[in-house]
């Protein structure tokens, strides 16, 4: 009889330290279904997206003086590659622009099998290029870039556990930086001086000056 009350005691046991186990296992790994199936880029808002192009046009219209036109244009091209990129890994099918753009340098990878808020990290994305690239801000008009930064931060954190926002927040970043850092590369001037011409077979030339008009009678 005690033999047999011993043996159940061991299974007790042994039970209850298997479920613990599979208790601990699942707080720590399984995240729910959060983790294992978190949502694509297409089931998110993207408020976060046309609240910061907002905030950027309002900046812009009163900005004097007034930026550069073609500095502009190459500023708002690098945001906009930044903002896929930072993204792109949950966008089903889609592929990094690395890829094709003329000497991009390889993304940043995201984490494999790992739970991402996409909007946390286009948040990441658009705030840093934007602080970076964008000229002509004043201390006003970067609090006011922090403060959209951080009224979305909040948000995305009280809707999703803190590591997943966390480690969206630190892929963003991750890739502002790589974009940044590959913009300063490109060599841009507005000005053109010490340019030299290429010389290759169907280059273009200077075109000769018109020769003198004679006057009088010949």
């Amino acid at each position: 009889m005690n033999l047999l009350c011993t043996r159940r005691q061991k299974i007790t046991r042994l039970v209850g330290l298997v479920l613990a186990g599979l208790l601990f296992y699942g707080c720590e790994e399984w995240l729910p279904e959060w983790e294992n199936h978190p949502p694509t880029v297409h089931e998110e808002s993207a408020d976060v997206v046309y609240d910061w192009y907002k905030l950027i046009g309002q900046i812009q219209l009163r900005t004097s003086p007034q930026p550069n036109v073609i500095a502009n244009n190459r500023s708002f091209g690098y945001i906009g590659v930044g903002l896929y990129e930072a993204v792109q890994p949950g966008l089903k099918g889609a592929v990094s622009l690395s890829s094709t753009l003329y000497q991009m340098p390889t993304m940043p990878k995201p984490e494999r099998n790992r739970g991402y808020v996409w909007g946390a990290s286009a948040n990441a994305a658009l705030a840093s290029l934007s602080k970076q690239l964008l000229v002509g801000l004043t201390q006003a008009d970067r609090a006011r870039l922090d403060s959209l930064e951080t009224a979305y931060q909040a948000r995305f954190s009280a809707q999703n556990p803190a590591a997943v926002v966390a480690r969206s927040q630190a892929f963003g970043q991750a890739v502002a930086t790589a974009i940044y850092n590959w913009s300063t590369t490109d060599n841009f001037s507005i000005s053109s001086d010490g340019y030299v011409l290429p010389v290759f077979p169907g280059a273009w030339v200077p075109t000769p000056p018109p020769m003198p008009t004679r006057s009088g009678p010949s």
